[in-house]
């Protein structure tokens, strides 16, 4: 990986976690858009996380959760250093039932502009 993003994920990586403004979906999304302007190909995957509670004496829980792969490379970075000790670590997060949402988004705009051609054409 880049140099300049792998700076750039090590400081996302190490910004407090926050449920409402710097969650795993607002963290994927800016490691994505930085990816993509260094004109590497990133995607937005979308799963349910188990993620084993080490306060709880790894009690796991399930929750939605969304991470950025990166030319075929997970990047997790949901949890921050602090956090981390605590529950898991993010390499630990279990993903079940993965779905790449720029996936999703991609062959829904080519549908889309195919649909706008043909009531063009009609």
């Amino acid at each position: 990986m880049n140099d300049k993003l792998s700076a750039f994920i090590d400081a996302v990586y190490r910004e407090a976690y926050s449920l409402v403004r710097n969650n795993c979906i607002n963290k994927s999304l800016r490691i994505k858009a930085k990816a993509e302007e260094l004109g590497m190909r990133a995607d937005l995957i979308c799963c349910i996380a188990i993620v084993p509670v080490k306060k709880w004496h790894n009690f796991h829980l399930a929750s939605p959760h969304v991470y950025t792969e990166i030319e075929g490379e997970r990047v997790d970075v949901a949890h921050d250093p602090r956090r981390e000790m605590l529950w898991c670590k993010n390499s630990e997060i279990k993903a079940v039932m993965p779905v790449n949402i720029s996936k999703m988004k991609r062959a829904f705009y080519r549908r889309a502009g195919l649909r706008s051609q043909i009531l063009r054409q009609g």
